[in-house]
């Protein structure tokens, strides 16, 4: 398979936000804080081994949405890092739109999913209201060249292969895995952009969740996700070096 070249790499927020205008319609507005960080440690970013940028919103006028952020990390012109969350507020059930987007001279690594926030088995309904919209992209994406390789699967078995927390996150329905062939890795956006509007639709008919024990198990496993990811990330050590404590801190709060 032919190498790319780094200017040649995809410009992941141009593809994937912009000339879709994927959040055409909604009123988003910057989120200057998440969580008591500054956002803006995550914009323009300028150090001598990457240059990046973080976007964080949410939904004016609207408790909805926690946050919906994307961003692209450029490593020593040789690979970028690209993300994308879209995280509904604490009083709502959605899945948590996650997307992991990497791509160096030798392939695309791509992880996309809706991650369930309850237990799909004891809760059926859920699954047929949040993740079964998901089936027929699935089975169309699912079968892109690299995605179905034994050594092509990406987020759960390359980086979290070793721990069960992450297999169990996933949905049923993940696109994973790695692209070589340069001439198929735009078929990626297919999927990164479908699933997020599938995520929109879901959240512009969403209501709140009565109090109870299911809101409980809602936000216990919510925020167990959101621990793990954030505190068991292997890279993250590599991005404190690259881009400082703070923005580490801010950026891996801002993708998962």
């Amino acid at each position: 398979m032919s190498r790319v070249k780094f200017e040649d790499m995809i410009n992941f927020i141009e593809e994937v936000v912009e000339r879709p205008n994927l959040f055409g319609g909604l009123d988003l507005e910057p989120l200057e804080t998440y969580q008591g960080m500054d956002t803006s440690l995550g914009r323009n970013i300028k150090k001598p081994m990457a240059t990046g940028d973080y976007r964080a919103f949410r939904l004016k006028g609207s408790d909805k949405v926690d946050k919906i952020a994307y961003g692209e990390l450029h490593y020593m012109k040789r690979a970028k890092y690209c993300s994308m969350n879209m995280t509904a507020g604490d009083d709502y059930d959605l899945p948590i739109y996650a997307c992991e987007f990497d791509e160096s001279a030798k392939r695309l690594s791509i992880t996309v999913d809706l991650m369930p926030v309850v237990d799909t088995a004891v809760y059926p309904e859920y699954r047929k209201k949040y993740l079964d919209p998901l089936a027929d992209i699935w089975r169309k994406s699912r079968t892109i060249p690299g995605l179905t390789d034994e050594d092509g699967r990406c987020l759960v078995q390359r980086r979290y292969g070793p721990w069960p927390w992450a297999r169990a996150s996933m949905s049923h329905f993940p696109i994973d895995g790695r692209v070589p062939d340069s001439s198929l890795r735009t078929k990626i956006f297919e999927p990164v952009i479908e699933f997020a509007k599938v995520w929109l639709g879901l959240l512009e008919n969403a209501e709140p969740m009565p109090e109870g024990d299911y809101k409980n198990e809602v936000l216990t496993r919510k925020r167990a996700l959101q621990k793990y990811f954030r505190e068991l990330d292997p890279g993250g050590e590599v991005l404190k070096k690259v881009v400082g404590h703070e923005a580490e801190r801010l950026i891996v709060s801002l993708i998962f």
